[in-house]
């Protein structure tokens, strides 16, 4: 069977550049409408900016009616003198008169949610029964104003809902004397109020609209969601807070937009309004298609060619830089579906060859590491007669006992067990409760070596004790924790070892109260090629636990300097059997 002819996407730029030659038709054909367009756009534009002026108006006339409201209240003796006579001890509670006199405030008032006062003990009331937050930063905000007021979102909870609010807050002061704060008022205004001043006013069908603070915080929008965030860049200019009022054209996902914008004072709070180009200038759809008629067919001809331009040949490519992502990512498991027989093709055909091929060398070097570093552990443990080395440690343990030294003969018993674990000729692998019982003779040991200075407690879940570790993965991070940590420091100290699940994974936490590590020796530990000892013996756990369970798991350092280090190790929780106990006991 004969060869395909391929196709050259040489060709098919040619053809498809040829088709082209229709935008200087277009071009011609739409002066008219492109002028029109802008003449509609600059009427729409102007009604649009007063809109938005007569919106500013309203909430500029609510915010200083709340203002003014919050004058009153903190000039308002009955409520001085019911905060005055509070002692040390009492707190702000639901008194009927004082419900009586905020209630009269926002009577008529159907933008104000709920006033809320706070005494300085903490205690507060709000007319409509919610809870207020006045945490430390306001507060103390407050206080740097000294008796102004300020604006900004704030949450209050009513029942097992969570409500976003504008709200003023400022101190109460005592009448008499304007040094004494007696506590802090906060005004609550309804979003949904302040959003119907402004709901189907502006913006239009899929238009936007946003009321945002000088930080550029969403203060009021469409969404209550959105509210509090802050608003993407890709949404404003630095011209929005260079001037008080103005407009400009953008292109925001794709879509153009007029955008609007006015200040309102004196909070400097900012306006926006993002009205479709395309609401705009849907009136002169007459005029378009009378300017339109005489090219429409050349149109259609170019965008079935266009289309079909970017399904055959910009997709496929969209499709390769995807897959490429994914390789970027080591994730070689990767197929691209091979169509047509074009230069694409071709390449498709070449990428799934690559990616097969990448596979299969990350899997060879994986296996080697594996095998590299099993063989260089058994070739540490063949160095080493295990045998020889507990029946020398037996005898002068019974040499000991003989002449009576039983505390040195109880610390030759604890090394000979040390050494039945450690250098047994196992698998790699033992139980958690196994690699327990060698770090609990372990410490033993360092106990004795500085006299009690160093205490150690182990917490470990039930849970994980037949889990399966690689064997000594703990010991050389609790001889870090000494030699780095608590050495240094000098004196006492302590390490606590946690052993506890976590979803399906097990972790490892040693901690200790020692010196603590610089961050640029942490950077330096986790990703060096630094040779020193302790570098190289974290490396070496961080190494055995990637290659024997995945990228996905290692090694974590965690420290303040001065106050201590964290080491922590992860790996999957994998259920032990009795194999992996056999394996440690045949070395005894």
């Amino acid at each position: 069977m004969g060869a395909k002819r391929m196709f050259s996407l040489r060709y098919k730029i040619l053809i498809f550049s040829l088709l082209m030659t229709l935008v200087p038709v277009m071009i011609i054909g739409s002066f008219s409408y492109v002028r029109s367009t802008n003449i509609v756009r600059d009427q729409a534009s102007k009604l649009n900016m007063e809109t938005l002026k007569q919106i500013a108006n309203n909430i500029e006339f609510i915010l200083n009616d709340v203002r003014g409201i919050s004058i009153n209240m903190i000039n308002n003796q009955k409520l001085n003198r019911y905060l005055k006579s509070l002692n040390a001890n009492e707190m702000v509670y639901d008194d009927p008169a004082i419900q009586t006199l905020l209630g009269e405030y926002i009577l008529t008032k159907k933008y104000v949610y709920s006033i809320y006062i706070q005494d300085l003990n903490g205690g507060g009331m709000d007319t409509q029964g919610a809870r207020n937050v006045m945490d430390g930063e306001r507060l103390n905000l407050l206080q740097r104003l000294n008796g102004k007021e300020t604006w900004s979102l704030s949450d209050v909870y009513v029942g097992n809902s969570d409500l976003n609010v504008i709200a003023l807050s400022r101190e109460i002061r005592d009448i008499n004397n304007i040094n004494q704060v007696l506590g802090y008022l906060k005004i609550n205004l309804s979003q949904s109020q302040i959003r119907s001043i402004y709901d189907k006013q502006v913006a239009g069908e899929h238009g936007l609209f946003f009321m945002i603070d000088p930080q550029e915080t969403i203060l009021s929008t469409y969404s209550d969601q959105t509210v509090g965030r802050k608003l993407d860049e890709r949404y404003v200019r630095p011209q929005v807070f260079e001037h008080s009022e103005g407009y400009y054209d953008a292109k925001i996902n794709g879509n153009r937009y007029l955008v609007e914008f006015y200040t309102i004072d004196p909070t400097g709070w900012k306006l926006i309004n993002y009205v479709p180009l395309s609401s705009i200038t849907k009136p002169g759809e007459r005029i378009k298609q009378v300017t339109f008629l005489s090219v429409c067919l050349s149109l259609t001809i170019c965008f079935l060619f266009l289309a079909f331009f970017l399904i055959k040949v910009l997709k496929p490519l969209r499709q390769i830089r995807r897959l490429m992502g994914n390789l970027e990512k080591e994730n070689f498991n990767v197929n691209m579906s091979v169509q047509g027989n074009d230069e694409i093709a071709l390449l498709a055909g070449s990428f799934n060859k690559m990616s097969r091929r990448l596979d299969e060398l990350i899997n060879e070097v994986h296996v080697v590491k594996i095998k590299q570093k099993e063989a260089e552990i058994k070739a540490l443990e063949e160095q080493i007669n295990p045998h020889f080395l507990y029946n020398t440690l037996d005898l002068i343990y019974w040499v000991g006992r003989m002449e009576k030294a039983f505390e040195t003969a109880s610390l030759i018993q604890t090394l000979s067990q040390l050494f039945r674990i450690g250098l047994n000729k196992g698998n790699g692998y033992t139980l958690v409760r196994k690699e327990l019982e060698y770090i609990e003779n372990y410490m033993l040991i360092q106990k004795k070596r500085y006299d009690n200075a160093i205490t150690f407690q182990a917490t470990v879940d039930p849970e994980t004790l037949d889990g399966k570790v690689i064997k000594l993965i703990l010991q050389p991070l609790i001889e870090n924790a000494i030699t780095h940590g608590i050495e240094q420091k000098g004196g006492f100290g302590h390490i606590d070892l946690r052993i506890y699940k976590e979803a399906d994974d097990v972790v490892y936490e040693v901690i200790d109260d020692g010196v603590g590590i610089e961050p640029a020796v942490i950077d330096r530990l986790q990703g060096q090629t630094d040779r020193q000892r302790q570098g190289v013996g974290l490396r070496n756990i961080h190494d055995r636990i990637k290659l024997s369970f995945g990228s996905a798991y290692g090694l974590r350092i965690d420290s303040v300097p001065g106050q201590g280090t964290k080491v922590t190790v992860r790996q999957p929780f994998v259920k032990g059997s009795d194999e992996d106990v056999q394996n440690d006991d045949r070395g005894r």
